[in-house]
């Protein structure tokens, strides 16, 4: 199923509900203008808010890529599920519910820990030296977002705040964004969880070293190869939400990257975007840019 497009002349119609409130035109600034991109969205208020978090593991983390251990993940999923962190906190300061997807963490919760279960896989394969998933894990992990936007959209949720959580994503995601944007991994790759200048050299190095091992620039081809299961939710759970004319809010570097690879799966998915923020995250402007 396709995104709906956006009707251009409705743009029009919404610029003039602004100025029928006595508003200097443009005195708004970028508030006016995202005024009129929600609305181009979905029309009428938005009060029903969700955050799906989405965490996996990953296996190029065996690179030393991170300071992280990978054990990080799984305790940060529970941390978040118990209310803790700032995302829980910025989620009960504005009323948004939030759920916690595991679809690829290397820990097994238990079924009394308010986690969903989703998980395809313990983390990721390396994928220095092969893919980081198969095709049909791919098509799990992207199912299980789809799955869980669902579940959201029909207990009545408006807006939808993707998230995730994954030791190594920003690897992941630096990796995505040179196949995709055909960049230097030099150009779209940061320091992650605090790397020395040293550390991202060797970070660097590797993710150069990967995109020779694996040429393929298709999106799903490029998400298989260096993508984590919680990016690849995340891909399912935008296209799905921009199917079903749902705001979708994004946020950070592998975030970006998942919407990424949705934008160039059905190009309409841009019009459903709406950018948190951009980070200083050496690449995340980048990404922004070619999102449009």
């Amino acid at each position: 199923m396709q995104s709906r497009p956006i009707e251009a002349q409705k743009r029009a119609v919404f610029e003039a509900r602004l100025l029928e409130k006595a508003i200097v035109p443009n005195s708004l600034g970028r508030l006016g203008e995202l005024a009129v991109r929600l609305a181009l969205i979905k029309e009428g208020p938005l009060t029903a808010p969700v955050h799906l978090l989405f965490a996996s593991d990953h296996g190029i983390t065996e690179e030393g890529v991170t300071h992280s251990p990978r054990e990080i993940t799984a305790q940060q999923c529970r941390s978040f599920a118990q209310g803790g962190g700032a995302c829980s906190l910025f989620c009960r300061l504005g009323g948004i519910e939030q759920r916690v997807i595991d679809v690829g963490v290397d820990y097994l919760f238990d079924e009394g820990e308010a986690i969903i279960d989703h998980k395809v896989r313990r983390g990721t394969r390396n994928f220095l030296y092969e893919r980081a998933m198969t095709e049909a894990e791919c098509r799990s992990a992207m199912e299980a977002g789809r799955r869980c936007t669902r579940d959201a959209i029909s207990d009545g949720c408006d807006v939808i705040i993707f998230g995730e959580m994954g030791v190594g994503n920003t690897t992941s995601a630096s990796a995505i964004a040179s196949a995709l944007l055909d960049r230097d991994p030099s150009q779209v790759t940061g320091k992650g969880s605090g790397l020395s200048d040293a550390e991202l050299e060797g970070k660097v190095a590797v993710i150069r070293r990967s995109l020779t091992v694996h040429r393929e620039r298709s999106p799903l081809g490029v998400l298989e190869a260096f993508g984590g299961f919680e990016i690849a939710a995340i891909v399912g759970g935008i296209l799905e939400a921009a199917a079903n004319g749902v705001v979708i809010i994004i946020d950070g570097v592998p975030v970006s990257a998942a919407a990424l690879i949705a934008q160039r799966i059905d190009r309409a998915v841009t019009d459903s975007l709406i950018c948190a923020h951009r980070s200083a995250m050496t690449g995340h402007d980048l990404i922004l840019e070619a999102l449009g």
